[in-house]
């Protein structure tokens, strides 16, 4: 009886620590899932961060562009009207420089010059000025007129070609009947 109670201790005893050892392996089991459930999460939430920090860098870098190519438009208008408005101011500076040469050249000139040769520079001046305007005024009549007769000839071809073409359209078409 005795060996059969020392068993049924040690069988009891067993059955306990493999009830216990079930217990922890489920525990063990529970926490394992339960950190797998949580990595699952978080590498979702990594993963949906990451691309809204995409998103978010791709708009940045966009806006950047955007503000790169618009400053550097700016700055382009900028510089261009600077240039711009250095050089009229340069020309402006220069014509004028040039203009009281050439008044201070003419005034010298024309306190030497007597009437005559006042008269004859003056002549000389409209002659230079109209003679190049009444040439090409007679140059472009005459190139009209080429193109009127140019334009007459082909119109006579063409209507001389039309009027042979009618008539062999009407003796073939009385030959016919």
């Amino acid at each position: 009886g005795r060996s059969v109670g020392q068993m049924a201790d040690v069988l009891s005893k067993e059955l306990v620590r493999l009830q216990e050892e079930q217990r922890i392996h489920a525990f063990a089991l529970l926490a394992e899932r339960k950190r797998r459930m949580r990595e699952a999460e978080e590498s979702g939430k990594r993963q949906v961060e990451e691309r809204r920090r995409m998103e978010e860098d791709e708009i940045w870098r966009q806006m950047v562009n955007c503000h790169q190519g618009t400053m550097e438009t700016y700055l382009e208008d900028i510089i261009s009207r600077s240039v711009s408005r250095t050089a009229d101011e340069q020309a402006r500076t220069e014509i004028h420089a040039k203009a009281e040469k050439i008044n201070d050249i003419a005034y010298d000139m024309e306190s030497k010059r007597d009437r005559l040769q006042s008269e004859n520079m003056v002549a000389e001046l409209v002659y230079s000025f109209l003679l190049p305007e009444v040439e090409k005024e007679t140059l472009r009549e005459n190139v009209k007129r080429e193109q009127r007769r140019h334009i007459l000839a082909a119109h006579s071809v063409i209507h001389g070609q039309a009027a042979g073409i009618e008539k062999e359209g009407g003796s073939s078409a009385d030959s016919g009947n």
